[in-house]
């Protein structure tokens, strides 16, 4: 089974009624040194997280950020990877960060994923 197999029905049980999975993407989150590797997706209201060990809620999230609490955005990328980082900065006081590489194996659509998904918080 693929990433996108297994990513797309992980992040679509998050989803609430009308809203549409857009730009899903491979990733890590890191919070206060923890590190969880996780899918990412992006509706009009939220962003989805779907970790693959552990639990949001001990990293103080629940499955969904609404877009209306990111108070701070900051996007940088690696000096030699092909690998980005989204900071976030809630309005609860949390920094959230999600780590993702272009490339990953056995998902082809995670480069353009990746771009739209981070061209939304630039």
């Amino acid at each position: 089974m693929t990433f996108y197999e297994q990513m797309v029905p992980a992040l679509s049980a998050l989803l609430k009624t009308g809203e549409i999975l857009e730009t899903p993407i491979y990733g890590t989150l890191i919070r206060k040194g923890d590190h969880a590797f996780g899918y990412f997706g992006l509706t009009n209201a939220a962003i989805l997280v779907a970790l693959l060990q552990g639990s949001s809620k001990k990293l103080g999230l629940s499955g969904r950020i609404p877009l209306n609490s990111i108070q701070r955005t900051n996007v940088r990328k690696r000096l030699f990877l092909p690998v980005y980082i989204l900071r976030l900065e809630l309005a609860e006081g949390i920094v959230i960060k999600i780590q993702a590489s272009k490339k990953v194996i056995g998902f082809d659509a995670q480069e353009k994923n990746l771009d739209t998904f981070l061209s939304c918080f630039q």
